[in-house]
């Protein structure tokens, strides 16, 4: 009998990707339970359970026939009670989602700080166009006032509280306030005998001079490499229009010297994709980063006053480099990312909804995306949620912003209601889907829906192969491998 865990044996040629039906085989009577065409099977997926597993003909078939409660054949019903055996068919548990709403639950013990629009780069792609508007700094009051509030509710719930920085411009471009900004933080955290989590998201290009405070002060880096040297060149430049690749290798190595980890974030661009492996391998053999993430670059010019359109990855292509570039990857032991594939259950897709983010931006303004970080922005309405009051020293919230962002979730997107990824990608990410029209949900299908899929089911596949190196060596045929 046929193995049930089947490997490809050649790439099946998959056509450019047409979004008019995303909507996979749920089997009758099984709930949010997928069977979607796999290699040469099947994958059954039922993503509340945290069940996956490989499926012959046999084994989709018989499935079908137990969910449908139809009589099952003496070998059916061997297979069926194998499976019931293992918990395969249990009933996922869980939390029902909160009756209460995200404004009365609101009380961040986390701020990011877009601390200032400052920057040492000029990339082209530039959500944030860093660098391009009017070099403000955020007040230290406001900062003050951000932290005092984290630690007021840390000390209410006995959580450590954090803080992040995440740049309109490049965070450390105003040094003194960026200091200013930590060591009160640290302050603060001492005096309520809190330990301290600081993230930095940066581009690299700083004064050696100041690695030694950074590897010290920052828990944990996220570097900003896009690629090889002619991919990242191309699109992070410096002011004078030079490339930046060199500056921000010799930061990660003067990180490394300082016994400090960290993370690489590129933003994936057309020759990027084409040059994934390339670079992976170029990590590999210079840099000590075990940790990748992979996202196709954004077009953001309707929403910023950039003018030249980037041109963005095909789906399929991308998705071939990065099945390529993960197996040189495996050969560093080296992590690669894509955030809407992620394995873990989620009903929405980041700290947007809820207005679970608290970050505070160099004009005090108060947003659940960092991506909306302008008062110009078109989605600005439905992502910023409060402002700094300089004459009170507080924080003015709109509770109606709050409740409206409390609904940004999978349930109420109608192009994920029958998609395998709905509880892992949850919608994707509802500032780029909102880009055109201002409603996330109003949104279909698009090239990221695809990558998102086939990457989702990537993993899914290797999880299941690494359970069966970990538990099954028989060797046996089986039909169906659960993880």
């Amino acid at each position: 009998m046929p193995t049930t865990l089947l490997m490809p044996r050649k790439r099946s040629k998959i056509p450019s990707p047409i979004f008019e039906n995303f909507i996979e085989e749920r089997i009758e009577g099984a709930g949010e339970t997928f069977l979607v065409s796999f290699l040469d099977g099947y994958l059954y997926y039922a993503p509340l359970s945290n069940i996956s597993m490989i499926l012959d003909e046999f084994g989709a078939t018989t499935v079908r026939k137990y969910f449908r409660q139809e009589t099952l054949l003496p070998n059916e019903q061997s297979l069926i009670d194998d499976l019931v055996k293992r918990n395969v068919f249990k009933i996922p548990g869980g939390q029902l989602r909160s009756s209460v709403k995200p404004s009365t639950r609101w009380a961040p013990t986390s701020a990011t700080f877009s601390n200032t629009q400052k920057c040492t780069l000029r990339c082209t792609y530039c959500y944030a166009e860093g660098g391009r508007l009017d070099d403000l700094d955020i007040p230290v009051s406001v900062a003050k006032g951000a932290i005092d509030l984290i630690v007021q509710n840390a000390q209410v719930q006995n959580v450590d509280p954090s803080i992040r920085f995440l740049g309109e411009g490049e965070a450390t471009a105003s040094w003194g306030v960026f200091r200013e900004i930590i060591e009160y933080y640290k302050e603060q955290c001492r005096a309520n005998h809190f330990m301290p989590s600081i993230s930095l998201s940066t581009n690299g290009v700083f004064s050696q001079s100041r690695l030694d405070y950074i590897a010290e002060n920052c828990t944990h880096l996220t570097f900003s490499l896009d690629g090889v040297r002619e991919v990242h060149d191309e699109h992070r430049v410096l002011p004078n229009g030079g490339g930046s690749f060199d500056r921000i290798i010799a930061t990660m190595r003067g990180i490394e010297m300082r016994g400090k980890a960290y993370d690489i974030r590129s933003t994936v661009t057309v020759a990027g994709s084409a040059t994934l492996a390339e670079f992976v391998a170029f990590v590999g053999e210079n840099l000590q980063c075990k940790s990748l993430h992979f996202e196709p670059v954004f077009d953001a010019t309707n929403v910023t006053n950039l003018k030249d359109q980037i041109e963005h990855p095909d789906g399929q292509i991308f998705v071939d480099h990065f099945r390529e570039a993960r197996r040189v990857a495996a050969g560093f032991g080296i992590q690669l990312h894509y955030s809407a594939a992620s394995l873990k259950h989620r009903e929405t897709f980041c700290g947007a909804s809820d207005a679970s983010n608290f970050l505070v931006t160099s004009r005090g303004i108060v947003t659940s995306c960092n991506e909306v970080l302008q008062p110009s922005d078109p989605r600005a309405k439905l992502f910023q949620y409060g402002v700094w009051n300089q004459e009170d020293g507080e924080f003015v919230l709109d509770h109606e912003a709050i409740d409206r962002l409390g609904k940004l979730n999978v349930h109420d997107m109608p192009k994920c209601q029958g998609c395998i990824a709905k509880y892992n990608c949850a919608g994707d990410c509802y500032a780029k889907s909102a880009s055109s029209t201002g409603d996330p949900a109003s949104t279909g299908y698009t090239e990221r829906c695809y990558i998102t899929r086939e990457l989702l089911k990537d993993n899914l596949l290797l999880a299941l192969m690494f359970k069966m190196a970990g538990v099954d060596a028989s060797g046996s045929a089986q039909h169906a491998c659960p993880m």
